[in-house]
């Protein structure tokens, strides 16, 4: 599948035939749409460096395409095949990596991708519009993705516990996420008034492309592997217009990094790989042979979600703050419901991120916690029978057992077929997995009945 990717309306006219076309031009023809140049234009940033926009545009170009493009459109209703020509300022530079770049990407999202580069002279940062409002530079010193879950939550506090005025940077996917995001960071400022806790929101999203004839290609795609990329590029944007040298902090417990499929069947799972060392490495290895330096770091690279909630599960922000954390899967499904009134963004309680955020928080007392659905039970699956609510938990039970019966020689291979990881990688992946999969057994044997079947 031929995708092209335009920056300017007027860039190229003689596209090859029946290719699809995604625009990011910010005035015209636009299908591509993202708010993130005006945040910084409101900050009367008008110019950024030329290989950080061409960062930013592969970031969104893979975010579309990833997200437009279903993969029912290809033979085994999974692995696309996706020849995508992007533009970008620095040519020399991208072309020598373009190897590395699809390799990566392949990693990424499972798909065959054949990316190619152009050169354009077209900005979509350049803006000589008089903003009405405008708002300062944050005078921060380090960048950290926050999502508004759990895990960036307690990064963000161990930032600033640690000293640091973290700039935190989220996407806006819903108003209501934003607004959490914006009060969680009103509450550091307030906790930490001597320090910098800013919280800039970005908007991206894609429209239904079009073919070089004019008409629409339908479709979009669930897994949006690619998504993770873009939040990564943005936040090394902003790092590049706070400083020089400025780190990008990604926090992701090793558990979820390591993403290791729950069943057999899930091998294709839809999680994240942007935080496996493999990726992160690739992509290190790219950025700074083009010369982008900031240093990206995970803290939480090798701890279990519930070693992160208690280094800070202590701090008052932490106990202000984190039963307003969502890391639900599907935390607006309520707003679907008929029958009953529940307020939404929530976390329902029973998906697999939640799961693993209920066995985090086993030493935080929990009479407090916040759920659609509290329990975690036999009684619960035996009232949702046949029903989606328990087909993550029976993949997690599933997950269990095999775990139980594992050999050591087994789990090794199966943290090597998460992506390449060193032999000393591979050993300190192996106590993360144990110690989750231990912690997961602790929340689910609560329950006496469940105990029983699990080891039945």
């Amino acid at each position: 599948m031929n995708i092209f990717i335009k920056k300017d309306v007027n860039e190229i006219k003689d596209f090859p035939e029946n290719s699809i076309l995604f625009s990011i031009d910010r005035y015209a023809e636009r299908n591509v749409f993202t708010n993130f140049p005006k945040v910084l234009n409101r900050m009367e940033i008008k110019d950024i460096n030329p290989i950080y926009e061409d960062l930013f545009t592969i970031g969104l170009s893979v975010f579309a395409v990833d997200k437009r493009i279903p993969r029912s459109c290809f033979d085994d209703n999974w692995t696309r095949e996706l020849k995508v020509n992007i533009p970008v300022f620095e040519f020399d530079k991208w072309n020598n990596e373009v190897n590395r770049v699809n390799a990566m990407l392949r990693y990424l999202t499972g798909d065959k991708w054949d990316v190619a580069f152009r050169e354009t002279e077209y900005s979509i940062f350049h803006d000589e519009i008089k903003r009405r409002k405008t708002n300062p530079l944050p005078q921060c010193d380090s960048v950290c993705l926050f999502s508004g879950g759990l895990d960036s939550f307690c990064g963000a506090i161990h930032l600033l516990k640690n000293g640091h005025s973290p700039c935190l940077v989220g996407h806006n996917e819903y108003p209501k996420l934003q607004k959490k995001q914006n009060e969680l960071a009103e509450m550091f400022r307030e906790e930490y008034p001597s320090l910098n806790a800013e919280f800039i929101s970005f908007t991206a999203g894609s429209y239904a492309p079009k073919y070089v004839n004019g008409t629409l290609f339908n479709g979009s795609e669930n897994t949006s592997r690619g998504r993770s990329l873009l939040f990564l590029c943005v936040a090394l944007v902003m790092a590049s217009v706070l400083g020089e040298n400025i780190p990008v902090y990604i926090p992701e417990n090793g558990f979820i990094g390591l993403n290791v499929p729950l069943t057999n069947s899930r091998k294709g799972s839809c999680t994240t790989r942007t935080t496996h060392p493999y990726f992160l490495n690739m992509f290190k290895e790219i950025i700074n042979t083009v010369g982008i330096n900031n240093d990206i770091i995970n803290p939480f690279a090798h701890e279990t979600k519930r070693n992160i909630v208690n280094s800070v599960k202590d701090e008052e922000a932490f106990k202000k703050g984190y039963l307003e954390t969502i890391s639900c899967s599907h935390p607006c499904n309520p707003r679907y419901y008929r029958t009953r009134r529940v307020e939404y963004p929530i976390n329902c309680g029973y998906c697999y991120p939640c799961i693993i955020r209920k066995s985090s928080l086993l030493d935080v007392p929990d009479e407090a916690q916040r759920y659609d659905h509290n329990a975690i039970n036999m009684s619960f699956i035996n009232q949702n029978e046949g029903s989606d609510k328990v087909s993550d938990l029976n993949a997690v039970i599933s997950t269990v057992y095999r775990y139980q019966h594992i050999s050591d020689e087994e789990l090794t291979r199966l943290i090597k077929s998460t992506g390449k990881l060193s032999l000393d990688e591979i050993n300190i992946f192996k106590d993360v997995y144990k110690d989750s999969l231990n912690d997961i057994i602790e929340l689910l044997y609560q329950d006496a009945n469940l105990k029983e079947y699990i080891e039945e």
